[in-house]
């Protein structure tokens, strides 16, 4: 029997739903909603208080939640919602009477429609939060927020475009275009019904006697974790009542015409959009409080602009673009601020009677709203008859939205929001190159389905220095087992991070853990004390892996104490791994380079495969030698003798392989190989090369091939080609070790 809660298939139908929603609630809000109504009763002459009381209206109308619990207990969330957003698109058709009256009753029934709109949404509203938390994940909610308001911002787009073209026309400039616009919306409205009804939902109203919303306001507000997100919410909210009488302020103050008017608005769903857009990318990794803070901050100093904004008087009116540019930046803050505020609200809303709290949150949020209204036509009256001298009428306004950002600003500083980041680290991540590179990489990685692209994205994580960067390295460390984890562990030893060495440590030392060879590997880039002491310890185990890897970490960090043990464990290895790994330990412990004297007893004491290629080629390659022994291989393997002829041609620039190069190349062609073996063996002999004559690894490899001649009469391509390569190495006079 399913529960209320959703499965994982419910929750992603359920998004889908509310995306969809959200797209066609876009376009039907915005021909229905503020902006319409302002020029409505801007045409009828509406004065600053009723323009206040229209600002504060949509969220005012939160008073009526108080006894809805109780009335609607038992019902489904979704089903109310959507009977409430049907029935407010049908209270909208009462708009038309405008046609048959004018003046004061006009007004008062475009303030009468408006309200009873506001309070038929304020009941869907209720119930959003605790939609939004039932189809989002705990990791995702602000994720889902941002992105269902960026859905909705940018189908409003067309409705403020659409809206901004009618009233364009001379025709529809006046109230024939503004009432087309709500028939308009009224039929998007009920197409967004229709997809909000699809919302899987098993969750309905509850409600327990004696809970009441006074008593859930008490029990919310004794809560740390939920009082500073309820205060801000509040707050906000206040200051988005205030934001909207901004277009009274340019249509009256700055003379904006309706179209003008809007098209500022378009101006702004493009700010909402790119402030979810941002919210999308930042809020569920950064957290809320470390944005907030800075955003609110933008907020203030954004209103103090506004505040000094001269529209009247000696400067005259300033171009257009400036109120376009300033309302952009102040609606992307607020908004920015609305989603982040929002996010925590979800986040710590009780399980249980999420309605009963919704309704608690919007009766409180109407209460503000009211007051901020209020106070808002009070303060553009008092801007209006002041006797001091400024920069505008509505600056007494302004200066009110500047001490409520930086009142948030307080707010956020002792806001509990888990997860967050701190200032410092936000910071690095915003405004630094490679901060910012790491966070969206980050993202990708999380977001990607091919595991190429996936292990393309980590690389690059892998080699960025931000702090962000070695963070999530260490989130990968700490899985138990993953693809991901391997390819980190391998990304340490080429770009060593110091501060992700006890990670290293612990895996090096796990003999559970899948990736502890990588790890042990990894600690070869890695000197200190610590390193050294595990890798001592490991050394001595009972696995041949374990120990080989050990030595090989061990060279790599210069300890070179225990090189007599090495060596008797490199003569004793038998898998190939092994071999390699102690070639490569040797390589680093023993500087006079004796240990090659037997690089062709291990070679050929593994004739499968390919292992005496890679094993000669990796010598190679350990000391710089040129050319490339892998790429010699390489073409021998794609073309039989190709690549030992090429080889013999690049040799002629040592002399003593120039004066022979004729029979070299005869011998090659007639796969001679013991000819060659006796040319390599003799050019080496003590008559060309006296005691002494050679130090360090060129005389360990010239002991190597001289033994290489004395023990081995069945001759391999594979060896004399690295015979060959080694004595011109050594008779150039280029080797570099």
């Amino acid at each position: 029997m399913k529960t209320k809660y959703l499965t994982a298939d419910e929750r992603q139908e359920g998004r889908k739903r509310l995306y969809q929603f959200q797209v066609f609630n876009g376009i039907g809000f915005n021909f229905m909603g503020a902006t319409s109504v302002y020029l409505l009763a801007i045409h009828f002459g509406a004065n600053n208080f009723q323009l206040g009381y229209i600002s504060s209206v949509i969220f005012l109308t939160g008073i009526i939640l108080v006894a809805l619990p109780r009335l609607l207990a038992g019902k489904n969330l979704v089903k109310v919602q959507s009977a409430a957003w049907f029935l407010r698109g049908l209270i909208i058709l009462l708009y038309l009477f405008l046609f048959r009256i004018r003046g004061e009753a006009a007004i008062y029934l475009i303030l009468i429609v408006y309200t009873l709109f506001s309070a038929s949404r304020m009941v869907g509203m209720a119930v959003w939060n605790a939609l939004i938390k039932m189809v989002a994940d705990s990791g995702d909610r602000g994720k889902v927020i941002a992105q269902g308001s960026i859905l909705n911002q940018t189908s409003s787009v067309l409705a403020r475009f659409v809206s901004a073209a009618v009233t364009s026309l001379q025709y529809f400039s006046g109230i024939v275009g503004i009432l087309l616009l709500q028939v308009l919306g009224v039929i998007f409205n009920t197409v967004a019904v229709g997809s909000l009804r699809k919302i899987p939902c098993r969750e309905t109203v509850e409600y327990t006697k004696g809970r009441n919303i006074f008593v859930i306001l008490t029990d919310a507000l004794r809560s740390r974790e939920r009082r500073y997100p309820l205060l801000l919410k509040w707050l906000i909210v206040s200051i988005i009542v205030l934001n909207g009488l901004i277009i009274p302020f340019i249509r009256k103050e700055a003379g904006f015409g309706s179209n003008y008017v809007f098209l500022y608005s378009l101006v702004m769903a493009v700010a909402v959009i790119m402030s979810g857009l941002f919210a999308r990318t930042f809020a569920d990794r950064m957290g809320s409080r470390p944005l907030l803070f800075g955003m609110s901050l933008l907020l203030g100093i954004s209103y103090l602009l506004w505040t000094i904004l001269p529209v009247s008087g000696s400067g005259g009116l300033l171009s257009s673009a400036i109120y376009y540019i300033l309302g952009f930046f102040t609606n992307f803050f607020l908004r920015l601020d609305n989603i982040l505020i929002t996010r925590v609200v979800v986040n710590t809303m009780p399980e249980e009677e999420s309605f009963s709290y919704n309704a608690m949150v919007n009766f409180v949020t109407a209460l503000f709203s009211a007051a901020a209204g209020i106070l808002g036509g009070f303060l553009i009256n008092g801007g209006r008859y002041s006797s001091f001298l400024l920069f505008n009428r509505y600056s007494y306004l302004f200066i009110f939205g500047v001490v409520l950002s930086f009142l948030v600003v307080v707010l956020s500083l002792l806001l509990i929001d888990k997860g967050s980041l701190s200032g410092r680290e936000t910071a690095a991540i915003l405004f630094s190159f490679e901060g910012l590179k790491a966070y969206i990489n980050i993202g990708k990685m999380k977001g990607a389905k091919d595991p190429v692209k996936k292990k393309t994205v980590l690389l690059s994580i892998s080699e960025n220095e931000a702090p962000a960067a070695t963070e999530e390295l260490r989130k990968i460390l700490a899985l138990p087992l993953s693809a991901s984890k391997g390819e980190v562990i391998k990304s340490l030893f080429r770009h060593p991070r110091p501060e992700l060495l006890p990670e290293l440590l612990r895996e090096a030392r796990d003999f559970g853990s899948y990736h502890q060879l990588k790890a042990i590997f990894a600690l070869g880039a890695y000197p200190s004390p610590e390193v050294e002491a595990l890798l001592l310890t490991l050394l001595e185990n009972n696995d041949s892996a374990v120990r080989s890897n050990a030595a090989k970490s061990l060279g790599r960090i210069g300890y070179k104490q225990r090189l007599p043990f090495v060596r008797s464990m490199a003569e004793q290895a038998e898998s190939s791994w092994d071999r390699i790994n102690y070639l490569i330990a040797l390589k680093n412990m023993d500087d006079s380079g004796a240990y090659l004297e037997y690089l062709f007893d291990e070679g050929t004491g593994r004739p499968e495969g390919n292992f005496r290629q890679t094993y000669y080629a990796l010598c190679a390659d350990l000391y710089g030698m040129t050319p490339s022994l892998t790429q010699v291989y390489q073409a021998c393997n794609l073309m039989p003798g190709r690549g030992i002829r090429e080889f013999v041609d690049g040799t002629r620039d040592s002399e003593f392989f120039y004066r022979s190069y004729h029979k070299l190349k005869l011998w090659v062609r007639e796969e001679k190989w013991g000819v060659l073996r006796d040319f390599c063996v003799q050019s080496l002999l003590p008559e060309r090369y006296p005691a002494g004559s050679l130090s360090g690894y060129k005389a360990g490899l010239r002991k190597g091939i001289l033994r290489y001649g004395e023990r081995h009469d069945v001759i391999d391509h594979d060896d004399i080609l690295a015979v060959l390569y080694f004595t011109y190495q050594i008779e150039k006079g280029s080797f570099t070790g």
